[in-house]
């Protein structure tokens, strides 16, 4: 794997140090391609939406193997907050005692879903994090026997906590809850393995670490809860065949998690199956291993300017950087200056590794952000 060859899928970033990527990826030249293909033949009167269809079949198998699964664990949804309204629809309405536990600073679409557990007679318990984020040991102590769903981002959106998953995978099972996991900010960034963490749900969108274009999202259901999780919308698309399924009166549902599917978005499914081949091109590991890398050159370069910033403990640590400035304006109009593209969550600027930035445009921005 050669850096060129990297920079020459995102000819975008010629003139640009982009480190959004936890708000939207930079587009690759593979997808932009995709769209231009699909909406030439579309203007044309030749789109053939069965490639699109095959295309999201290669995309779920893909994002399977990103996160340890099957394909057949894997639904096709539009976003986050799809993924966790299906799960929440699918908990029965609440017995005496019964609750959900989730972080109170969760982002809104690992949020909202469970707050409207409240209609049917759940508490909703958010625990506020004690220090960067909330730890297996805080979700174990507002769990107990009436827990029936934890809900924890793999990485926190604003600051980069990573999870202990399986840790609190363990804190779910002595409650007899099901588990779920936003992996929004995790996959395709860091290494996720659903099997190895004991998680129940996964949902993550594919705009941003994934490389894909907003509409593109999935749903991992683990294989022995399929049978206990119906559809909320089923179209033709939650059918067993679903091209032969286009009309009724019989409903024959699929035996795997595409029964959950959401109808295909078809042109970002083909632009999806282009980006998410780069992740097999490179190899998901070796692409993982230079987030790794980069996130740690970020982090001694931020160190040698006498950053305010101070690292999480090592299993805690993401390619998601908060950093605390004086004056967030002035670093970001510097940024401006620069051609540099990050955020400001909390207050403090946010900074996103990704496999194609370079080592230079880290130190770069390091040095425009100085001691804030």
């Amino acid at each position: 794997m050669q850096t060129a060859d990297i920079r020459g899928l995102f000819p975008g970033l010629q003139e640009t140090i982009y480190l959004n990527t936890a708000s939207m990826n930079v587009g690759c030249a593979p997808a932009r391609e995709a769209y231009e293909l699909a909406v030439e033949r579309w203007s044309a009167g030749r789109f053939d939406w069965m490639d699109a269809e095959r295309a999201g079949e290669e995309a779920r198998t893909i994002f399977a193997e990103i996160v340890g699964a099957t394909a057949g664990e894997i639904a096709i949804v539009p976003a986050v907050s799809t993924a966790a309204g299906i799960v929440a629809a699918n908990l029965p309405p609440a017995k005496r005692g019964e609750n959900v536990v989730v972080a109170g600073n969760e982002f809104a679409s690992n949020y909202y879903p469970w707050l409207l557990l409240r209609n049917r007679g759940y508490e909703v318990r958010a625990v506020a994090p004690g220090g960067d984020g909330v730890t297996a040991e805080e979700f174990g102590q507002a769990a107990d026997g009436g827990t029936r769903l934890i809900a924890v981002s793999a990485v926190h959106s604003a600051n980069g906590y990573r999870a202990d998953l399986a840790a609190l995978s363990r804190v779910a099972a002595r409650s007899g809850a099901w588990f779920f996991v936003d992996a929004c900010q995790a996959a395709g960034a860091v290494p996720l393995d659903v099997v190895r963490d004991g998680v129940d749900f996964l949902a993550a969108a594919s705009h941003k670490f994934l490389l894909g274009s907003r509409g593109m999202g999935y749903l991992y259901v683990r294989s022995g809860l399929l049978d206990r999780i119906q559809p909320v919308g089923p179209g033709w698309k939650a059918a067993r065949n679903p091209a032969e399924s286009f009309y009724g009166p019989a409903m024959d549902l699929s035996p795997t998690a595409s029964k959950l599917d959401a109808s295909l978005a078809w042109f970002p499914a083909l632009a999806e199956q282009a980006a998410l081949g780069i992740f097999r091109r490179f190899g998901i590991g070796a692409l993982l291993d230079r987030n790794a890398r980069l996130a740690l050159r970020l982090q001694e370069a931020l160190a040698a300017q006498g950053s305010a910033f101070r690292p999480f403990a090592e299993q805690h640590r993401s390619t998601i950087f908060s950093v605390p400035v004086t004056d967030t304006e002035a670093v970001l109009e510097r940024f401006r200056r620069a051609n540099v593209v990050a955020s400001v969550r909390e207050g403090r600027i946010r900074l996103a590794v990704h496999f194609y930035n370079l080592d230079e445009e880290l130190d770069r921005v390091a040095g425009l952000i100085g001691r804030g």
